[in-house]
């Protein structure tokens, strides 16, 4: 979820940023490697579909929006190249109005970092016992989880207490996750079945 302007406010926006920066540079570091002329549009396509799809989404009456992410499905291509794709993605969606300008630093954090870690960590947990249920898992706990972590982010902010965050934003969260894990689930068996080198994560050997 995204954190929009106004929410946080004064130097935690800029422990933020800067935290953001420092570990998307060290991304950038070591993905040098991989950023040639294969990649790039393979990024940039990635970016594309991505903000297309985010699009589409619906209002909630809580600080939330219902919309998928594919956080899971780019995070299971490829980790680095993920969070590459969602540090643009994030910083065009600010310019868009979702989620803001002076909140740029904790969304890429959050989002572009925290998120595809997640994604990915959960499904390489859970995928020797069933992929299908790693792959659900995967997409509904890191949207639950980026609700955890906003709701903390706003607690410590003083925006809304923490209770807030665990009863309302929480909840709604994990039902957000829900979309997204079915949509993990049939998305990355398609690309499977259609284009299995984009789900290199998912082959026999891994």
């Amino acid at each position: 979820m995204h954190i929009p302007d106004g929410m946080i406010t004064g130097y935690p926006l800029i422990i933020y940023a800067v935290v953001a920066i420092i570990l998307l540079a060290i991304i950038f570091y070591k993905s040098k490697d991989q950023l040639d002329e294969k990649s790039i549009p393979m990024i940039a396509l990635f970016v594309v579909a991505t903000v297309i799809v985010q699009m589409i989404e619906l209002p909630l009456p809580v600080a939330a929006c219902v919309h998928v992410s594919l956080i899971t499905i780019l995070a299971l291509y490829d980790l680095r190249t993920s969070m590459i794709v969602y540090m643009f993605v994030t910083i065009i969606q600010a310019f868009f109005g979702e989620g803001g300008i002076s909140t740029l630093g904790v969304n890429l954090l959050n989002l572009a970092i925290l998120a595809p870690i997640i994604a990915y960590g959960i499904y390489k947990l859970l995928h020797k016992l069933n992929r299908d249920v790693a792959l659900f898992i995967s997409g509904f706990g890191t949207i639950t989880l980026l609700g955890l972590i906003a709701s903390i982010e706003y607690a410590i902010a003083g925006t809304f207490p923490i209770t807030y965050g665990l009863t309302i934003i929480v909840p709604v969260e994990a039902g957000v996750g829900v979309l997204e894990g079915a949509v993990t689930i049939i998305v990355m068996r398609a690309l499977k079945n259609l284009k299995p080198e984009l789900v290199p994560v998912m082959s026999d050997d891994n």
